[in-house]
């Protein structure tokens, strides 16, 4: 049997070690106040939220790189100055929602910082070598309807093989779309993107250290984005996510095929985006009522316990019975046309 530890060897794949996997509870509890300080000056400009501790012992349990996690959440907050044993202060995540201000003391986890010196090491050696590389640059799983932040380890790998090993290495964006993930064996359609690659003429700025490789990272992560979003789609929330399903449902005249689902779910989904954009947000009359009524739609669909799917077979199945009085009058309301002029 093989023994999981050696399972990344068996299969050649590069094992790596994760902060979160050796987690351990912090002591005391910990509020998060959000401050405009000098303190954002002093860390290479960037924004930071400071930690007030209660009965901590931040100087003993932390260093600094560390992470801590507050309790509930799956995001850690990278330590970048240990004040005392009662203040500290946390590099401020790009995006808020990954933040939670509370008035209230939480408990956290403190998770040690890992040095991957030696897993890109193995990494820069597999490239090299003509392997290929799978990578979740969002840095974990989740359900969300939108990417999280990338990380920039991708950027980081891509310009290591350039300078280390002159490969100018193509980066191809993934896409993991699942259709009824909740269920036993549910679908799932995996699409590629087209390849990005680095501009040769970046690698000056990425080795002169600095904010000049910050700025090369983060121009290719931006590009990276762009890939990933062209093979997924990308709503803002869930309950977006699932009128742009009910509107390719309503939408579509034939069978179609999983990718042309895929497909006509992103057109959607990016339409809706440039119509926020054109808008600024203040969305015409017209999708509001369209919005409106697919809504209702949705609601009358779970009422009747029925999936929108089963709505054309309806008025088919109701014709080949022989009914009672009572199930006559539902034929004769022609149900699924009755919900169908709300397309």
């Amino acid at each position: 049997q093989l023994n999981p530890v050696h399972a990344p060897w068996a299969i050649g794949a590069v094992p790596v070690r994760r902060a979160q996997d050796s987690a351990v509870a912090g002591t005391g509890t910990i509020t998060l106040i959000k401050e405009e300080s000098e303190m954002e000056q002093e860390i290479e400009e960037i924004p930071v939220i400071k930690v007030q501790g209660n009965g901590t012992c931040f100087l003993s349990d932390l260093n600094l790189a560390d992470k801590i996690r507050l309790s509930g959440s799956s995001h850690g907050l990278k330590v970048t100055k240990i004040e005392s044993d009662e203040i500290l202060y946390v590099r401020d995540p790009e995006e808020p929602a990954l933040v939670s201000y509370t008035d209230s003391p939480v408990t956290f986890d403190i998770l040690r910082h890992v040095d991957h010196k030696v897993v890109f090491e193995k990494v820069l050696d597999k490239l090299a070598s003509g392997g290929t590389l799978g990578i979740f640059p969002e840095g974990g799983s989740h359900d969300r309807t939108d990417l999280l932040p990338l990380k920039v380890g991708v950027a980081l790998i891509a310009y290591s093989a350039l300078d280390k090993d002159g490969l100018a290495i193509p980066i191809v964006p993934v896409g993991l779309n699942y259709f009824r993930a909740h269920r036993f064996r549910g679908r799932v359609i995996v699409e590629y993107g087209s390849p990005s690659y680095l501009d040769p003429s970046t690698l000056g700025a990425y080795q002169a250290g600095g904010s000049e490789r910050r700025k090369a990272c983060n121009d290719l992560i931006k590009r990276i984005e762009d890939g990933m979003r062209s093979v997924i789609v990308s709503v803002p929330d869930y309950e977006t996510l699932q009128l742009i399903h009910t509107a390719r449902r309503l939408y579509q005249r034939r069978e179609y095929t999983v990718s042309e689902k895929q497909d006509i779910n992103r057109r959607f989904a990016e339409g809706y985006k440039q119509l926020l954009l054109r808008t600024d947000g203040n969305l015409p009359k017209e999708w509001l009522s369209l919005r409106d009524r697919m809504i209702a739609y949705q609601k009358e669909l779970s009422d009747l316990g029925i999936r929108d799917y089963q709505v054309s077979g309806l008025d088919r199945e109701l014709q080949d019975r022989e009914l009672p009085d009572a199930d006559s009058v539902l034929r004769d309301m022609r149900l699924p046309y009755r919900l169908a002029h709300l397309i």
